[in-house]
This record gives C-alpha cells, structure tokens and sequence, in this order.
C-alpha cells in the first residue's frame, strides 16, 4: 500500500517536473574591444577580429510565479582564433609575423524569465574567460584567464505543442560589467608580458543564437 502511494506521489508530480530543464546549443559573435594604448612616442590600436564560436547551454529552471520562472544555467563556448588589425598612429601597419588571439569561456548564471507571446529573459552570469595570445616572432606564447560578470538578455519563441518537449529559439545579447586596458609597461622590452594586451581586448559585447528543447 505504502508502494503504490508512493508510486502515484511521484507520477503526480512528474507534470511539477515537466520544462524544468533544458538544453542548447549556442553560435555567438564576441565583439572585441580596442587594445587602445600609448608608448615609444607612438599610438596603438590592436583589435582582433570578432570572435564566432558555438556552445552550449544548460538550464535548469528552480521556481514559478505566475509567469515568471527563476532559472540557474551553466554554459560553455568552444575555442575561436582570429587575426588581429595593428595601428600604429592611426595607420594599419604591416606586419612581418603572425599574430592571433584565441577565445573560449565556461559560465553560470542566474535568470529570470516572462513568458508572453514572446520569451523575454534577463540574468547575469559569471563568466571565465580564456585568452591566449600567439605572436610569433614577437613574443612566446601567453595565456590569461579573466573572470568577469555579464549582464545577458534573450529574447525567444517556445514552439509549444503536446508533448513534454518544447522546442525553442532565441535571440541573445551580453554586456561585460567590467573591462581593462593594455599597459604599455608590461609590453615593452624586456618585460614582454602580453597578458594586460589579452585583457584590454577581451569582448565588450556578444550576441547570437540560441537553439534548444525544455522537458
């Protein structure tokens, strides 16, 4: 008796239970900032290119008011590289080795979510991110991690129908409440330490795609 009590306990609580999850895939385009700098008598501007990469994305939703849902995530953006453009006062300057700069990160965060015709969401996330700088000729290797909140926004249509899956699209922006500038005295010869170049390019925004299922 205590069995089947406990059976149809569960069973009613299965719909509870029902789109608190869910699962996603990223594709996003992370807008550097200008590396923006002065030293020697001159002016430098170093900006990569934007940074396009995919991810994914897992939620799990905690609470519901009303049409309110309170959701904690964790996410993780693969590994881009791009070219940098280099200015030196003001004139893209040719340059006589390779210079890149990778990017990737890993997250969680905390949102809100309203559910109208359209999904409209706002959270932050605490975001990890890795920058590895390769100058080759100029410098070795330098790799930083620079950990920093977002502030991210999404907008999305959930594809509703009969079953317990609900398929979904999002539009997706983010904003970086903190950012840092390169320092010309840990550049120059001989300290040669591109980490504060990694940090003064790092995004300033990012937007993208979000593509995904709740169950």
């Amino acid at each position: 008796m205590k069995k089947s009590l406990a059976l149809l306990a569960l069973a009613s609580a299965l719909p509870l239970a029902a789109q608190s999850f869910e699962v996603s895939a990223l594709y996003t385009w992370n807008k550097p900032k200008a590396g923006t700098f002065s030293g020697g008598g001159y002016n430098y501007d170093f900006t990569p290119d934007t940074w396009k990469a995919a991810g994914l994305r897992f939620g799990y939703t905690f609470a519901k008011v009303g049409i309110t849902e309170f959701q904690g995530t964790a996410t993780y953006q693969f590994k881009n590289t791009q070219d940098y453009t280099v200015k030196q006062n003001g004139v893209t300057a040719p340059l006589p080795f390779s210079l890149t700069e990778s990017y990737q990160y890993w997250g969680v965060g905390a949102a809100a979510s309203w559910s109208l015709p359209v999904r409209i969401t706002a959270g932050l996330d605490y975001r990890s991110e890795k920058l590895e700088f390769d100058g080759a000729g100029l410098a070795p290797n330098n790799s930083v991690t620079y950990g920093r909140l977002w502030l991210r926004g999404n907008v999305g249509y959930d594809f509703k129908n009969s079953s317990s899956v609900t398929p979904f699209v999002a539009a997706e922006f983010a904003f970086p409440l903190s950012s840092s500038s390169p320092d010309y005295n840990q550049l120059a010869y001989p300290v040669n330490n591109f980490e504060s170049l990694s940090k003064g390019v790092a995004p300033k925004s990012s937007y993208g795609i979000n593509v995904g299922i709740r169950f």
